[in-house]
């Protein structure tokens, strides 16, 4: 079978991918975009825009059958999903009701276009997902498809087009057959232009002659190269940690830098190692595995000490590529494009951006990403492939095991790795839920927060206010700031399980060969949330089996006040919700936290409290976050010793969500599970 195309590298990681033949690859790269960028027609080079569409398309004609056909990257599964009828559709993909929805309209609108062989491309746009917006003044047609926001003047060409369309594609990758290899690269001359479709290829086209590059710029990235070609000459690249080195880079980026001083990042590698190993070293029983592990451990951190000249090497290599890189990117950017290029901040307020980035293609059909690394493979963005969701949501109140937690380019390793899953709301996230993402950060090389968006009002504060998507991911980045391994993200999905089926699905960003691991709760029954799980999960990646871990509790100085508070008959006690509800006030409870945040603007004893939900060192900017201090307020208040986060894995489970009829829309499976769990949790049935 052919291999889709699910990855490219960034071109400076090249050297950590493919050692020497990975550096040729890159300097031949940059040498033949220097050519093309400075008008040589002899180039072998083509750029081409990394459009933010989702999902991925496949549609063509199975030389097999003679029959035209869609459908995603299961395509290229042991056991093809081939879709030539929309039953097909159906049946292939009723899990996810976005997906169906946008693969019948590819069959029905995409055959008109006489593909005479099989593209891969981007939904961007049908219908049904384009408004109008006023920007700078002028109307413009808006879609967001995936991450990113495009806008189009109303009044251009582009515009005119979208206004007639029904369905918008981009192509970008072509194959020959269902058993080739991919070509990245589209040639869309042939097709036949169709009524109520618009394509168009990836190719980066320069209507404004700025991207020529100019005589220092070249200078520039000569130097760059030929500085990296002496590097590169003294590096023995035998045996050296190329995975760890790869991860630990990434870790870099999402802190907000890229190897700018080799030597810190060096003793910075060291220092992750080190924590990484004895995270695990932790978790041994016996004295004599955990004695065995350190010995093991100091002879690996021995052997960096070894090969520092090549890692420091490796580092510097990478950093002169990612120079010579960025200034191409920096000339495309500069660009005048028809579109515009905006990211929901989470608010609804649109921030501007730049194009997701391009990828520079050879004449083999080979393709290498060209990304602002700093800026997009930090950004935290939501994963989901744009499905329109099945129905609204409305949140229930129900709780679970750690309380009624109420109800997030791109990963850039292709190295196989272990990647743990926690979805949520976050109504808002506390202490319970940070110790179950440390467990997880302790097992896994990669946690990813999914904070699930309910499509109607979600969680509100006692005071009316409601906790928005970026409360609770601005109040995680702050609580994990510790955790170089967490990626909090935003996912559009109003459930939970939907957003963490999405991710771990076949179109997820999750890679053949990873491992994932499903968070839960072993109280309550939490993990039975999971038990259809295996059907969602991408083929190629394995699913580790779903064991539940314990809830944390408050610490002693909390139920200390609360013991206090009680005896008192005081308000604040009588009156948290917990209490109120008959449940044990000691275990984490989101609705006790909405509670106490507001009482921590009015009370001592709870901001005290609040302490423990949130950390002392972080009750300010958490009050700030949310509206109920600010900034003058803070500075004139005295903030508190906090208890240390340190207790075992937790987890605050989901208000389970409520489906909102609606017609001529297909049945969101997951939601099935979530119901079946909830009636089994309250004791309806066996």
């Amino acid at each position: 079978m052919a291999k889709a195309n699910t990855h490219l590298t960034h071109l400076e990681e090249l050297v950590l991918t493919q050692g020497p033949e990975g550096y040729k690859k890159a300097r031949t790269f940059l040498l033949e975009l220097l050519k093309s960028l400075k008008g040589n027609t002899s180039s072998k080079i083509q750029t081409s825009v990394k459009w933010d569409g989702a999902p991925a398309i496949f549609a063509g004609t199975n030389p097999e059958n003679g029959k035209f056909f869609v459908g995603t990257k299961s395509i290229f599964n042991k056991v093809p999903k081939i879709n030539y009828t929309k039953d097909d559709i159906v049946k292939n993909h009723g899990h996810a009701p976005g997906l169906v929805d946008k693969l019948t309209k590819a069959l029905q609108y995409l055959p008109a276009l006489n593909i005479k062989n099989i593209l891969q491309g981007d939904f961007m746009f049908d219908d049904e997902m384009i408004s109008t917006a006023n920007i700078d003044g002028e109307p413009h047609y808006k879609f967001k498809p995936n991450t990113i926001v495009y806008a189009v003047p109303v009044d251009s060409d582009l515009g005119r087009q979208i206004e007639q369309a029904k369905f918008g594609i981009v192509f970008h990758t072509t194959y020959d057959s269902l058993d080739s290899g991919a070509s990245f690269g589209a040639d869309i001359s042939g097709l036949r232009r169709a009524p109520g479709v618009w394509f168009d290829d990836a190719f980066f086209t320069d209507d404004t002659g700025i991207v020529t590059l100019t005589d220092d710029e070249e200078a520039e990235i000569i130097r760059l190269v030929k500085e990296a070609d002496d590097v590169n000459s003294q590096i023995n690249y035998d045996d050296l940690p190329f995975s760890l080195l790869n991860i630990y880079i990434n870790s870099e980026i999402k802190a907000g830098s890229f190897l700018d001083d080799p030597e810190k990042s060096f003793d910075g590698f060291n220092n992750w190692y080190s924590g990484r190993v004895q995270n695990k070293i932790n978790k041994l029983k016996s004295d004599k595995g955990k004695q065995k592990a350190t010995q093991n451990a100091q002879q690996t951190l021995q052997s960096f000490s070894q090969r520092k000249d090549d890692i420091l090497n490796i580092f510097k290599v990478s950093r002169l590529l990612f120079e010579a890189k960025n200034i191409f990117i920096q000339k495309y950017n500069n660009a005048v494009y028809n579109t515009k290029h905006f990211v929901d901040d989470g608010s609804g307020d649109l921030v501007a951006s730049n194009p997701e980035g391009y990828v520079a293609v050879d004449h083999r059909g080979n393709g290498i990403k060209f990304v602002d690394r700093l800026e997009f493979s930090r950004a935290n963005f939501a994963v989901d492939k744009g499905d329109k969701f099945s129905g609204e949501i409305n949140e229930q109140e129900d709780e679970f095991d750690i309380g009624d937690e109420d109800d997030d380019p791109v990963v850039d390793g292709d190295y196989p790795k272990t990647i743990a899953i926690v979805p949520g709301a976050f109504k808002p996230p506390h202490k319970g839920h940070l110790d179950m993402v440390r467990a997880y950060a302790n097992i896994a090389d990669e946690v990813i927060v999914l904070i699930s968006k309910p499509t109607k009002s979600g969680r509100k504060l006692p005071n009316g206010r409601e906790i928005t998507a970026a409360d609770s991911e601005a109040i995680w980045k702050i609580l994990t700031a510790g955790v170089d391994n967490v990626d909090i993200r935003i996912s559009p999905h109003a459930s939970p399980l939907t957003a963490a089926y999405e991710y771990v699905g076949e179109d997820g960003p999750v890679n053949v060969g990873d491992k994932v691991a499903l968070g839960c709760s072993n109280k309550g029954g939490d993990c039975k949330r999971w038990a259809g799980a295996a059907k969602y999960i991408k083929q190629g990646v394995e699913l580790v089996p779903v064991t539940g871990v314990e809830p944390s509790k408050h610490s002693d100085e909390y139920v200390a006040l609360l013991n206090s508070e009680r005896e008192k008959q005081s308000e604040l006690y009588n009156n948290m919700p917990s209490v109120k509800a008959g449940k044990d006030p000691e275990q984490f409870h989101a609705s006790d936290l909405r509670f106490v945040l507001v009482e921590a603007t009015k009370s001592d004893v709870a901001r005290k409290m609040l302490e423990d939900f949130v950390g002392g060192g972080n009750v300010a900017s958490v009050l700030n976050i949310l509206g109920l201090e600010s900034v003058s307020e803070i500075s004139s208040m005295a903030g508190g010793a906090v208890a240390g986060y340190s207790a075992p894995l937790g987890y605050g489970s989901a208000k389970r969500p409520k489906k909102k009829k609606k017609t001529n829309e297909y049945m969101d499976l997951s939601l099935i599970d979530e119901v079946i769990e909830l009636i089994m949790k309250r004791g309806i049935t066996q």
